[in-house]
């Protein structure tokens, strides 16, 4: 049964056909351009413009297998790899006093994209929905920046921790667990140190060693696991609280407190932190090595990690050890420190794992 057609009048119609031919050609247009945007310049570009940014000595490099469209206005990246030096070319391999070539880190990133509201850019606002894929996990985000403010939210659901080259540079050994979380802030005319916001991640079955990774290729410890380490802060005008850092697992107990008054870039912020950790009983009788280096539970002779005299100061009688994390964050100050107002977690703290957001990526 055919639908029955209004009948319009003369002149709705001929305006019709007059408006159905510029949308008809702007159709095409886009169209057109999208199938024959040439994304291997763009990706030429991205790669120049990223080693033109590079100040070390030794710089990084970004490799990029391919470039595509993204929906009408937008760029996605596949095979992006990020490849950092080694902060210690040259290093002594255990036992046999030959030096051995480190390997460069790698962040792997599945795929990379972007996407641009070109609406919001007629009135001056740069608006731009972003993801990454990273292995069965991914981040999704959106950025937008005008005169008066800058604004970030991102969240980040079941990205593996796992071979993520930037923490295990920091940590020197492998990671395990899932990291969850969201962050959101508001930045007056795009100024750090002025920023408004929050920050909830967490890191779910955190595990620290393989039990074959050497620290500093002098001792290889047994795999420490460290229960779901939660992180959840606030800034208030550039100032970031720590509401909570800690974590509570089988082998492993930290809590954390202070702040960071935040400054661009963000490396030269100023940290005033103060770190509790315990070793507990069950990781300490792992083996011989862990006994000898924290000393046995039931021992009164102290273990070799004590011996060393910040460290010993640093202890206190519950078996915590307490540092204070202070100066800007890409120069950190590591000093002991014998206050006790961030020891002793409760141990019924949350295992939080941030609530699953609304996928805004279109499959």
């Amino acid at each position: 049964m055919r639908l029955p057609v209004p009948d319009l009048p003369p002149k709705v119609t001929k305006v019709l056909r007059l408006l159905g031919y510029p949308v008809f050609y702007l159709v095409c247009l886009v169209l057109f351009a999208r199938l024959t945007f040439p994304y291997d310049r763009v990706k030429d570009r991205i790669v120049a413009e990223f080693d033109a940014r590079q100040k070390a000595a030794v710089p990084n490099r970004l490799e990029i297998e391919e470039v595509s469209g993204h929906w009408l206005f937008g760029v996605e990246a596949e095979g992006v790899r990020l490849i950092s030096p080694p902060g210690d070319t040259k290093a002594a391999a255990a036992g046999d006093g030959e030096e051995k070539q480190q390997k460069p880190s790698v962040l792997q990133i599945d795929a990379l994209y972007g996407s641009v509201s070109p609406l919001r850019l007629l009135f001056g606002t740069l608006a731009v929905d972003f993801g990454l894929e990273l292995g069965e996990g991914e981040v999704e985000g959106r950025f937008v920046n005008s005169s008066e403010e800058s604004e970030l939210e991102m969240d980040i659901s079941g990205v593996s921790v796992a071979g993520m080259a930037p923490l295990e540079e920091v940590i020197e050994l492998p990671l395990g667990g899932v990291l969850n979380g969201r962050v959101q802030f508001v930045m007056p005319e795009g100024k750090l140190q002025a920023a408004n916001g929050s920050l909830e991640l967490s890191i779910e079955s955190l595990e620290v060693g393989d039990g074959k990774a050497k620290i500093r290729n002098t001792i290889a410890l047994p795999k420490l696991r460290a229960g779901t380490l939660n992180l959840t802060a606030e800034a208030v005008e550039g100032k970031l609280d720590l509401k909570e850092f800690s974590a509570n697992g089988p082998d492993f107990q930290l809590s954390s407190n202070g702040s960071v008054r935040l400054r661009d870039p963000f490396a030269s912020s100023i940290s005033d932190v103060r770190v509790t950790f315990k070793f507990k009983d069950a990781y300490k009788n792992k083996n011989d090595i862990t006994r000898g280096l924290f000393g046995a539970p039931d021992s009164n002779v102290p273990g070799l990690f004590d011996l060393d005299p910040k460290i010993k100061q640093a202890k206190g009688a519950d078996g915590f050890y307490s540092w204070r994390a202070s100066g800007q964050v890409a120069r950190m100050n590591f000093t002991p420190g014998a206050d006790t107002s961030a020891r002793r977690p409760s141990t019924s703290a949350r295992s939080r794992r941030p609530k699953p957001t609304k996928k805004t990526k279109a499959k």
